[in-house]
């Protein structure tokens, strides 16, 4: 899913008066940075760069000790299979909404849907949660039966990855009441409008589910609220910012009235053909009704709840200002958003060491070509506006059409656009677009859905979000026949990073049409100009809620890399509201970049960028210790 990046280009490019101090005072000149950097050339006296392969080199080889030692079963083990197709169906089940989500067809792998609609368990009490964690305990004490069994290769690396997974997802029982059900970015509030315009009717039963689900949502935002209270009453509510943003976003509904709920429903019954005329009238009477009798004073109550709430916040800081906030996002928020193996300290020495980078290729472009620096940085939004003009879907098949050369992919994916309508679009007004998963057994059904908000900035997304960011990832794997134990895995540091690693491979290959004189260095300024922006949020989100920055400090750094400190106040509060959402983008590019440069150290003049790509995909989402092993296992075969 695509964020907006708060700052304007011409702002963030400003900070190339930064990377001239930094110049100046840096061991590192110039000459040797254009060549080393912008080159790719190595030198004998390149001690760093030298270090970090040795360390890539030793860690491969330890790696690859560690597999030669394994030996994999030839056969797949019956009573691991069987753990992971109860562990799929168990979850698929669970509620009505998940295994709509994921199964299109009974059929595919025998397991008919909930005998009634359901959302599952929803309360948020301590018994509740205590009962939640007793399961979750007793799930990893019964995949560890399987650490010393006979796997296969592909059964090894399921159990590897749901081990990761269990071990992380514990941790957030460390404390369940610092993040909430309602916030900004991730609320209910923000995510029920989608939950049921996204629903997917696939005959008359789903209908009926559909209807049962809106009439039963009024007792599981009680939930929801109880939970919100409790959090209050242990001085975990969020803080007023946060608050004022989810009243906004229950007054839009509210205003609307749900008649967007009402007219996509409407839209997409009258296009059933397997339901007769009768039947259509009755479904739009029922679910007008539940709208207006279920859903609108759902968002009474919650915007009720917030606002008698509001007040009782005890931190208008980062959660590392809670007892033990510090160590819940190094052991929860940051390996379950990012997928990284790193520790925090590490991460963020990446990252300043990251910004350097880009610093310096800031001040290599702007010395070499500063005309065309300087109309990219006054004229930045004007070079896309041919892309800008052009319809979503004619955009999403030039890309299958011009630029998956380097990815697996043959023939063309089907999809369609969907336009989310004005009301829903300002209830998710951070969003420019998403894709919406396909269901498991049916790889050709994919979505892709657009804010009609925003008339800029296609191009990024839609790469991003189509080919080959999230459409073609999810199309692909499911197309490989997973082992169901890896169907649920969705790790979103992989996900996103994957999504924002291919937009910039498509962005930097543009040819940005009537400016193909310029194409090259304004494709490496809007990558950079991205890149910053999202380093940008993520130093905040690391500094805010791990290292406790205040205000002035989130407004010292932005000021650092060129991003007008009156949103820093808007970046902080996002950072506190919806801790670590940004890492997941941030993170999870450098991460799949950091593989690549790996890959092409090793192999050379052997690299294949599509083979590579092939590499990724076919491991599907996954921590990055995971995936590292499958860059291994690629490099080892090719070398």
């Amino acid at each position: 899913m695509i964020k907006r990046i708060k700052g304007k280009t011409k702002k963030v490019l400003a900070a190339v008066l930064a990377a001239t101090m930094m110049l100046s005072m840096s061991g590192c000149s110039f000459d040797e940075f254009y060549h080393e950097t912008i080159l790719g050339e190595t030198h004998s006296d390149s001690s760093k760069k030298d270090d970090k392969k040795k360390d890539q080199k030793k860690d491969k080889d330890s790696d690859t000790q560690e597999k030669d030692d394994v030996d994999y079963a030839s056969e797949e083990n019956e009573d691991f299979e069987a753990f992971l197709m109860e562990y799929f169906e168990d979850t698929v089940t669970e509620d009505t909404i998940t295994y709509n989500d994921y199964i299109y067809d009974e059929s595919s792998y025998g397991i008919p849907k909930p005998a009634e609609a359901t959302w599952g368990d929803a309360v948020m009490d301590e018994a509740a949660i205590e009962r939640e964690k007793k399961e979750d305990e007793e799930f990893y004490d019964k995949l560890m039966e399987f650490e010393d069994a006979e796997l296969t290769e592909d059964e090894r690396f399921t159990f590897e990855c749901l081990k990761t997974d269990a071990e992380i997802s514990l941790h957030y029982y460390d404390n369940v009441y610092i993040r909430g059900a309602f916030s900004p970015m991730n609320g209910w509030q923000e995510s029920l409008p989608t939950l049921f315009t996204e629903y997917r009717f696939d005959d008359k039963g789903d209908v009926e589910d559909y209807l049962a689900l809106m009439n039963q949502t009024k007792d599981v935002m009680a939930e929801m609220l109880k939970f919100e209270k409790t959090r209050s009453e242990k001085g975990y509510f969020m803080k007023d910012s946060s608050a004022d943003e989810v009243i906004e976003q229950c007054d839009e509904f509210l205003n609307n009235k749900g008649e967007f709920v009402i007219s996509d429903f409407e839209e997409k019954i009258d296009g059933m053909d397997f339901l007769t005329e009768e039947e259509k009238e009755t479904f739009k009477e029922q679910q007008k009704k539940s709208v207006e009798e279920v859903l609108i004073p759902v968002y009474e109550d919650i915007k009720a709840t917030i606002e008698e709430l509001k007040g009782t916040s005890t931190n208008d800081k980062g959660i590392c200002y809670f007892d033990g906030g510090k160590e819940y996002y190094e052991d929860y928020i940051f390996p379950m958003y990012s997928g990284s193996a790193k520790t925090v300290e590490e991460e963020i020495e990446v990252i300043d060491d990251r910004y350097d980078d880009l610093m310096m290729q800031l001040y290599s472009i702007y010395s070499s070509n500063p005309d065309a620096y300087e109309e990219f940085a006054e004229k930045g939004d004007e070079i896309y506006s041919v892309y800008n003009d052009m319809e979503p879907g004619e955009l999403v098949d030039m890309f299958q059409e011009k630029y998956m050369d380097d990815y697996p992919l043959e023939g063309k994916i089907p999809y369609e656009i969907d336009f989310l309508s004005d009301s829903i679009s300002k209830i998710k007004k951070t969003t420019l677009a998403y894709y919406v998963t396909n269901p498991a057994d049916e790889p050709d059904h994919n979505v892709i859905k657009v804010n009609s908000q925003y008339h800029d900035g296609l191009f990024n997304t839609l790469a991003h979000e189509g080919c080959p960011g999230h459409m073609f990832q999810f199309w692909y794997f499911r197309n490989t026949n997973p082992n169901p134990g890896r169907i649920l895995e969705s790790n979103k540091g992989y996900v996103e990073g994957w999504a924002v690693y291919t937009a910039y491979d498509v962005g930097l290959k543009c040819d940005f049409e009537g400016k193909e004189d310029n194409a090259k260095v304004f494709a490496q300024l809007e990558k950079l100009n991205s890149e910053i922006g999202y380093l940008a949020q993520e130093r905040v989100d690391l500094g805010v809620n791990y290292e406790g920055w205040d205000l002035e400090e989130v407004k010292e750094y932005l000021a650092k890399v060129g991003i007008d400190e009156s949103v820093a106040q808007e970046i902080m509060d996002s950072s506190i509201a919806d801790p670590g959402v940004y890492l997941s983008y941030t993170v999870g590019y450098y991460e799949i970049e950091e593989l690549r440069e790996y890959a092409e150290d090793e192999l050379g003049g052997d690299f294949d960028a599509k083979e590579f790509h092939k590499a990724i995909l076919d491991a599907g989402p996954c921590q990055f210790g995971m995936l590292r092993k499958k860059v291994d296992k690629y490099i080892e075969e090719n070398e």
